[in-house]
């Protein structure tokens, strides 16, 4: 039956401590029982298969001994008491003079529980109950402490109690003045497992006599069931607590073997079997937790032991539980998580790895994912979990549907941009395309735009087109909201149309059309993306000039010319344009009808087919890497190579160590100038209509510090309309100069200044400077030739640009002779004297006369001697006199030389000369001659005559100088 435990606390009205009765159901108190009781370890009970009773060796009713010294049993069928005071009277009355002796000896102690007495006053036992054990309290202390231990039962102690003893169904404690507390079923309050089974007789051989007659064993395991307040005591229980702490969450009681002081485990096979047994059992009971959608691995038994039966406990949990399906899968089935064993699970680490929305976008792709909690860490990497990063995760995740999709790519937007370590992590992400293919990596793929409508700009068969040349476009429908954000962040590219025209598998594209099994195919999906980009319904002119310029390879594109050949669009030209009357039809010819019917004029002419002149833009040109200019050769910038040689040779070959690098930026010419063989005043007037076409005409080219006039002026100037350099006969330039054509004059002035007519020879630029040096040379001699003042001007502007200009290759040139006359002279023999000291030798060669400044310059510049090199300058005069420098003249011009030596004579080489400086010494036959050296000196060569006033005494003459000249030198 149900065991009754009915636990009383009765007050002594003679005001003793009381009386604790215990009273239970069960079997009546028998002989055998009674002798069992007074016998230790003798117990009567012989459940030989564990099943069903409680207690073995009668040592349990041995603790009344705490709190009575006269307890006393009482049944149904009869009743015993136990004295210490009887026994101990008994032995005096009737022992042996021994065992008196031996009493003495004890100071009157006997074992208490060895005699029992009849107690024929017995009360009777309370009704319902078969049997009472009736407790007199020794004194206050005991009743202490058996009210401690009732509050303990009625506190929660009696689950465990009832946990420990299966076969009792029902706790009840009564004490004075409280209403009775009653404890019975605990499976409201305690998970519960129980396990039995059977002994080997070799488990028990080195067990006592009665251990080995009981094969059968039991153990329970309970766990609280959350909310209810019930809790594990910490200890092990065989049945009772014993004092081998178990710190686990759950209750662990089984028919464990017990040492000879009944509160440790006996080491031994039979202990082994049990904690097996337990371990095994214990595992089930994580699976039914996680089963139940409860959070098993926090049940998992981790970390330091607390003795040894709890550390052998542990080690054994902790190798069962690699393969019991404890841990919960973060997907789930119909609404419900689904366990599974560590061993075949996979948890994510590092990044992302506590991210609930992140793990549910990978569990449908990633079977067996589960949480994993940093504070979990060591003991799923204990329980065998493969743990691995995002970028491991991602890497082998495969592809999913694009609802999964773009859940995938919502849960990662965040992280990656709060993250630089885990937007690293995902750049092997698997991302579906549209022509339903998938790839790993985000980086160079195409997102496109939506439509109004739903669609996207490009249509199947354009997709499967480019697709066999490298295409890669995401799938739309996982390319909205977080997921596009993400997916830029990854490296895919936006712009709609314009990302998928840009994007190189187009290129490829097009650079394989010519010999494409379908070349009609090829160019019906590449037409059809500029058309997206263009527009279909009404084209955009600008739009289409932007993609033929910034995109020159799609000028490769084969079409179909007007005798259905295939040619490369860039040499078709649109009939009846500029295009087809200005170009040679040598090397054009014009597009097929159908096409241009069915594309229209604007999308050809994006590709590169010709209405007039068109433009090429080049992002970067390195200018010393001959590959690079041959392929701007072939995409129409006519003789690049010789223009780099004649413009930037001096610069490429490093002569300019401040250079860092040889790339020109932002490259923009007119392509194919050399296919235009009429109507160049209509090209050039339909060029200036285009901002960017007056750009490509007026722009300099500019590299680190340096400025030279771009490649479209620089050949216009030489295979043009007209001359390198000519007039503008509405300004000031000189006659010898020829006109420019009247045509000219409608353009902007910018782009005539670019083409060389020019207003002034003061305002010649660097472009110029080749041309007049030319032409001045041609004309000196000839009616209204160049005068010394003309070439005296073109000079100034030459040293003005001689740091930007390249290097002259000029075979002869005007200079001025010996009397002053301009005469026309070979490069060789022309000489540029280093400084004013110099230009008095008038008989070194024609001179070149230039700032000193600027001297070794513009020698080096046109390859002519400096007067220095062609002359020893030796000098030769008599003994001078030393002259003083009056202070006026150091207020005019600081720095001058304190004195000046004047001689009678001074020859340089035998040539004379007014004056030289040497060493520092400034020798001069006359005030003039000194005045010019020490101008000259101090580099103020406009301060000679004021201080030639001042040198000579002359007040009237320096003052006039300076109130004339000194106003207009600031």
């Amino acid at each position: 039956m149900p065991g009754r435990l009915l636990l009383r606390l009765v007050d002594d009205p003679a005001g003793g401590a009381g009386t604790l009765l215990a009273a239970n159901t069960g079997a009546p108190l028998t002989a055998a029982g009674v002798e069992g009781l007074s016998t230790l370890r003798a117990s009567a009970k012989a459940d030989a298969d564990g099943s069903g009773s409680v207690g073995r060796f009668g040592v349990g009713f041995a603790a009344v001994l705490a709190v009575t010294d006269a307890p006393a049993l009482r049944s149904t069928d009869g009743a015993v008491r136990f004295s210490r005071n009887d026994s101990v009277d008994l032995v005096r009355q009737a022992g042996s003079p021994g065992a008196v002796a031996e009493l003495a000896t004890r100071d009157g102690h006997v074992a208490a529980l060895r005699l029992p007495f009849p107690a024929p006053d017995a009360a009777a036992v309370p009704t319902g109950h078969d049997t009472v054990v009736e407790l007199p309290l020794r004194d206050a202390a005991a009743r202490t402490l058996v009210e401690a231990q009732l509050d303990e039962l009625a506190a929660g102690g009696g689950d465990v109690l009832l946990l420990a003893l299966p076969g009792l169904a029902e706790v009840v404690v009564e004490r004075p003045g409280a209403s009775p507390v009653r404890t019975g079923d605990v499976t409201d309050r305690w998970r519960v497992l129980r396990r039995s089974g059977r002994f080997d007789p070799a488990d028990v051989a080195d067990r006592g006599v009665e251990d080995r007659r009981r094969l059968g064993w039991q153990l329970t395991w309970a766990l609280p069931v959350e909310g209810s307040g019930a809790r594990a005591p910490g200890v092990l229980c065989s049945p009772t607590p014993t004092d081998e702490d178990l710190p686990w969450q759950a209750l662990l009681v089984g028919t464990f073997p017990l040492g000879p002081d009944r509160r440790r485990l006996a080491p031994g096979r039979a202990t082994d079997v049990l904690l097996d047994a337990a371990a095994e059992a214990y595992g089930e009971l994580l699976a039914g937790v996680a089963a139940d959608g409860g959070d098993a691995l926090e049940l998992v038994p981790y970390g330091a032991a607390a003795g040894r039966v709890d550390a052998e406990l542990r080690r054994r949990v902790l190798d069962r539980a690699r393969d019991v399906p404890l841990l919960l899968c973060v997907e789930r089935v119909d609404g419900a998580p689904l366990p599974v064993r560590p061993s075949s699970a996979v948890a994510l680490t590092g990044p992302g790895a506590d991210d609930p929305s992140l793990l549910a976008a990978l569990a449908p792709a990633l079977a067996g994912l589960v949480a994993a909690p940093r504070t979990a860490d060591r003991v799923l990497t204990e329980l065998g979990v493969v743990r691995m990063g995002l970028a491991e995760v991602l890497d082998v995740l495969p592809g999913q549907d694009a609802a999964g999709s773009r859940a995938l790519f919502a849960a990662l937007a965040p992280l990656a941009a709060a993250d630089p370590v885990a937007r690293e992590a995902m750049s092997g992400l698997a991302v579906p395309l549209l022509d339903g293919r998938g790839v790993h990596g985000a980086r160079g793929l195409v997102l496109l735009d939506a439509l109004p409508d739903g669609a996207t700009s490009l249509d199947p068969d354009t997709a499967e087109v480019l697709a066999q040349h490298g295409l890669r476009v995401v799938d739309p429908a996982v390319a909205d909201g977080p997921a596009r954000d993400l997916l830029v962040r990854l490296g895919a590219r936006e712009g709609g149309s314009w990302a998928l025209l840009t994007d190189p598998a187009v290129r490829a594209a097009v650079a394989a059309s010519p010999d494409a099994e379908d070349p009609d195919a090829v160019a019906e999906a590449v037409l059809s993306v500029v058309e997206a980009v263009v527009g279909a319904d009404a084209p955009d002119r600008a739009t289409a000039d932007r993609v033929a310029r910034d995109l020159p390879w799609l000028a490769d594109l084969a079409l179909p010319d007007d005798a259905d050949d295939l040619a490369p669009a860039g040499s078709l030209v649109v009939p009846g344009t500029l295009a087809e009357r200005a170009y040679d039809p040598a090397e054009v010819t014009a597009v097929h009808p159908d096409l241009l019917q069915e594309w229209g004029c604007d999308v050809l002419r994006a590709v590169g087919v010709l209405t007039g002149p068109a433009l090429v833009a080049l992002p970067a040109l390195d200018l010393a890497d001959p590959a690079a200019l041959e392929e701007a050769g072939e995409r129409g910038l006519a003789d690049v190579a010789q223009y780099v040689e004649e413009v930037w040779a001096d610069v490429v070959e490093g002569v300019d160590e401040s250079l860092e690098g040889t790339t020109v930026e932002g490259v923009v010419a007119v392509r194919d100038l050399d296919l235009v063989a009429a109507a160049w005043p209509e090209v050039l007037v339909a060029l200036t209509e285009d901002p960017a076409g007056t750009q490509a005409i007026t722009a300099d080219w500019v590299l680190g510090p340096h400025r030279r006039p771009g490649l479209t002026a620089w050949w216009l100037r030489r295979h043009g309309p007209c001359a390198d350099v000519v007039r503008d006969p509405a300004g000031s330039a000189p006659a010898w100069l020829p006109p420019a054509p009247d045509w000219l004059a409608g353009l902007p002035g910018p782009v005539r200044r670019a083409l060389g007519v020019l207003d002034d020879l003061a305002t010649a630029g660097t472009a110029d400077l080749g041309g007049l040096l030319r032409r001045s040379a041609h004309e000196v001699g000839r009616p209204g030739g160049p005068s010394a003042a003309d070439l005296l001007s073109l000079w100034s502007a030459l040293a003005r640009a001689v740091d930007e200009a390249a290097e002259l290759d000029v075979p002869r040139l005007a200079a001025l002779g010996a009397d002053g006359v301009p005469v026309a002279a070979d490069t060789a023999d022309v000489v540029v004297p280093d400084d004013a000291v110099w230009a008095q030798r008038t008989d070194l060669g024609p001179r070149l006369l230039v700032p000193a400044t600027h001297a070794a310059r513009v020698a080096d510049l046109l390859d002519l001697d400096l007067a220095s090199d062609r002359a020893d300058g030796e000098l030769t005069h008599p003994r001078g006199t030393v002259r003083g420098v009056p202070a006026a003249a150091h207020a005019l011009v600081p720095g001058l030389s304190r004195t000046w030596t004047e001689v009678a004579e001074l020859s340089c080489d035998g040539v004379p000369v007014g004056f030289w400086v040497r060493d520092g010494e400034l020798l001069a036959t006359s005030v003039a001659g000194a005045a010019a050296g020490l101008a000259a000196s101090a580099g103020a060569w406009w301060a000679r005559t004021a201080l030639a006033g001042l040198l000579g005494d002359d007040t009237a003459v320096a003052a006039r100088v300076l109130a004339e000249e000194l106003p207009g030198l600031g």
